[in-house]
């Protein structure tokens, strides 16, 4: 499991959003790429499923990801939110990724009751 930022913040007026900054060095950079850092689409996927969990409380068993979209690169150092919205009726965890330049990434996380 890749650790969090450090300069991770949830934000108190927004359920569900957090600020953070992926420092230079941090395990998630490691292998993409060497040269051209970039955070890995299944590290965004799972920071998203963990801290919906922390937000929200269980969300059931994992099932799959629905209408996910990567439209930018998120490399170190980069000011980031990220969005979280729990729809507990549907099972479904939207997720959005947002830098400086605008939307990063995004989609749905979709989860059956469980533990």
């Amino acid at each position: 499991m890749i650790p969090y930022p450090q300069a991770l913040k949830a934000l108190p007026s927004t359920p569900g959003g957090y600020s953070l900054h992926v420092e230079p060095g941090h395990p998630a950079f490691d292998g993409h790429f060497p040269g051209q850092p970039i955070l890995s689409g299944l590290i965004q996927v799972d920071w998203a499923a963990r801290l919906g969990q922390e937000a929200f409380g269980p969300l059931g068993a994992f099932k799959g990801v629905e209408h996910l979209k990567f439209q930018a690169p998120i490399r170190p150092d980069e000011p980031l939110e990220l969005r979280l919205e729990w729809a507990p009726e549907a099972r479904q965890l939207r997720f959005r990724y947002t830098g400086g330049q605008g939307p990063k990434s995004g989609g749905i996380l979709v989860f059956t009751p469980g533990p």
